[in-house]
């Protein structure tokens, strides 16, 4: 259960509660719950389609990535956004087997509501900001990574790259950039 996003949460009370009247109550016709359950999962299949495929979509459905601790320094404010007490957050890094918080590089609190911890390294940074994402420029994790859209433009004309024909571009806060290009299909 802790797996699921939200929405297919509640499909899968929803499908049970509908699976179940039937059963509970034999006047009722069995396809007054085999319809609706049909319905809710094409709906849940579209949206997760839509997801894969529309960033905005994405956002719309799922939400953002929320950064709890960026660059060492801990964001009080998004914490409160959240909604997250200071307690609870360092019960959670403590699950993640780290015991100081002044060793969190990123913490981040994922689209499923797991946490992701990167800790500080000796060697630069292992956390890397995906700023194109499918030929579309991610303008939040461009601003983490401390980079502008003109900047990414002069980047494409210098190495003669278009933002089409790119999959996935990543930037460390070592200012190394990582890119997969789209494949010919």
């Amino acid at each position: 259960m802790g797996e699921l996003q939200i929405s297919e949460l509640i499909t899968t009370f929803m499908i049970s509660e509908l699976a179940a009247s039937p059963i509970q109550d034999l006047s009722i016709p069995l396809i007054y719950s085999v319809v609706p359950i049909v319905f809710l999962l094409s709906a849940e299949i579209v949206l997760s389609f839509l997801a894969t495929k529309s960033v905005k979509s994405k956002k719309l459905f799922f939400g953002n990535p929320s950064i709890i601790i960026r660059k060492g320094k801990l964001d009080q404010a998004e914490l409160g956004r959240l909604r997250i007490s200071i307690n609870d957050f360092l019960g959670e890094l403590r699950l993640k087997d780290v015991g100081d918080i002044k060793n969190v590089e990123y913490a981040i609190l994922e689209e499923n509501g797991k946490l992701s911890v990167f800790p500080k390294e000796k060697n630069g940074c292992d956390f890397t900001h995906a700023i194109v994402v499918d030929g579309a420029i991610n303008t939040t994790n461009l601003n983490y990574a401390e980079k502008s859209e003109k900047w990414l433009g002069n980047y494409f004309r210098k190495n003669n790259l278009t933002l089409s024909e790119i999959f996935l571009m990543t930037i460390n806060d070592d200012n190394e950039i990582y890119i997969i290009k789209k494949e010919e299909k």
